[in-house]
């Protein structure tokens, strides 16, 4: 019996191996045919470049993309450890010695870059040196500035170290120099907006020059691992960043980021994203900032505040167009699955807004309204679609807005409780609803937006 166990699992082995070189095989004629298909017109050169794009990107192996991740750790750690060195004993050289040690992990990694790029190495080596070119420049700058002393502030050493390393994601095709980039830039927008209070328009620019990058990522493979990071990093750059441009007037800050919230929700719920593999943070920010800034409002001192504070003219022109475009995009892609209640509440909190001026109790009022119709909504939809992901998120609004109640009223705590109680008898009941379906219908698909 051992001896069969053994034979067969032999011959597995084998029968792999044997698949695995046909495929190499194959693949290697078809790529050495490319050259005569191209020279007989019967394929474009740029089909014949993409489709050797396509078996290389094939052929890598599949532990490929750790040895990247460790590859631009590794890149971030050497160029610590490169600066610590120096550190050591920096007060003991002299000022031309400290200048060449400062430009030397710059040219060492400019060295290793270009090595990389004409030797046309792995992606792991693009990485790794695009990482310590990163730091390296970063390094540079700080170290010579600081030895003859030059003076300037801190969002405009960013600035100047986020232009230099820009080149880097497309020179290198590196995704760590992205998402370092895309970090730093949004560290940018902080330093300036928030702390300086100068709007940082700069973060607008590092923005669009890694748009090309990121639109290439959803070209080849929308569902890779790099794809979904920057599907999350960058509508969450742009939340923090928003705010270093509307800093100011807090309670109509809220009423932009819900318009923006609004507009994300809308470019999530869009068929490209949606139909994902993976939720985006364009859908799951936005619904959720959504509900946020609800349940913020649905308190009265918030709709107090609004209604005695003048906004400003420039932020309701940004205000409207915001609403504009997520309106152009919902009507773009009116077959979407649009949740009825995250829709109604982007375009009902303007109205809100305007009846809050006039009376704020009954702004408040339709507000919680507003947030329990949501709710209920999204229930509704989750166990029609028997998704526990979105009928767990509409029992997570009800009982947000039965705490948010719990500390504002004057109910009394038996009420309070029985409110509590049923919540908790909702949760448990809506999901034992869900599983029960899902048991009699196995095969059904459910999907999200």
């Amino acid at each position: 019996m051992a001896a069969l166990t053994g034979g067969r699992g032999v011959f597995i082995l084998r029968s792999d191996f044997l698949c695995t070189f046909k495929q190499n095989t194959t693949m290697a004629t078809i790529i050495k045919d490319l050259p005569e298909l191209v020279e007989h017109n019967i394929i474009s050169p740029q089909t014949a470049a993409d489709i050797e794009k396509y078996y290389a990107t094939k052929a890598q192996p599949q532990n490929n993309s750790m040895l990247t991740i460790f590859g631009a750790l590794g890149g971030i750690l050497a160029g610590l450890g490169i600066i610590l060195i120096f550190a050591h004993n920096w007060d003991a050289f002299s000022k031309t010695v400290k200048t060449g040690l400062a430009v030397l992990p710059l040219f060492m990694a400019q060295v290793l870059a270009g090595y990389s790029i004409f030797k046309n190495k792995s992606s792991v080596w693009k990485e790794t040196s695009a990482t310590l070119m990163f730091f390296a420049v970063g390094a540079s700058i700080s170290l010579v500035a600081q030895i003859y002393n030059i003076s300037g502030d801190f969002p405009a050493f960013l600035m100047t170290w986020i232009l230099l390393c820009l080149p880097l994601v497309y020179l290198l095709k590196s995704n760590a120099a992205a998402i370092l980039l895309l970090v730093f830039s949004t560290w940018y927008s902080v330093a300036g907006g928030y702390f300086i209070t100068d709007q940082p328009y700069m973060y607008l620019l590092f923005i669009a020059a890694l748009l090309p990058f990121y639109s290439e990522h959803l070209k080849v493979n929308a569902n890779s691992n790099m794809a979904f990071i920057l599907n999350w990093l960058l509508p969450l750059s742009a939340i923090i960043a928003l705010g270093a441009f509307i800093n100011g007037n807090d309670s109509f800050m809220l009423a932009i980021y819900m318009a923006f919230f609004g507009l994300l929700y809308a470019i999530g719920a869009a068929p490209y994203f949606a139909n994902l593999k993976r939720r985006t943070g364009y859908l799951a920010l936005g619904e959720s900032g959504i509900i946020i800034v609800l349940l913020i409002f649905s308190n009265r001192p918030m709709w107090t505040e609004v209604a005695g504070v003048a906004a400003n003219t420039s932020y309701i022109v940004f205000w409207i167009a915001l609403l504009l475009l997520t309106a152009v995009i919902m009507l773009r892609y009116k077959n979407a699955t649009f949740n009825a209640g995250i829709t109604a509440a982007i375009f009902c909190f303007p109205i809100l807004y305007f009846i809050a001026k006039t009376s704020v109790p009954i702004a408040t009022i339709l507000t919680n309204l507003l947030v329990l119709a949501i709710s209920v909504i999204t229930i509704r939809n989750g166990i029609k679609r028997l998704n526990f992901r979105t009928l767990n998120f509409g029992l997570v609004v009800v009982a947000a807005l039965t705490t948010f109640r719990f500390f504002d009223t004057n109910i009394s705590f038996a009420i309070r409780g029985s409110l509590f109680l049923i919540v908790g008898i909702g949760f448990f009941v809506t999901n034992l609803i869900v599983v029960k379906r899902k048991k009699d219908t196995p095969n059904n698909f459910t999907h999200e937006n």
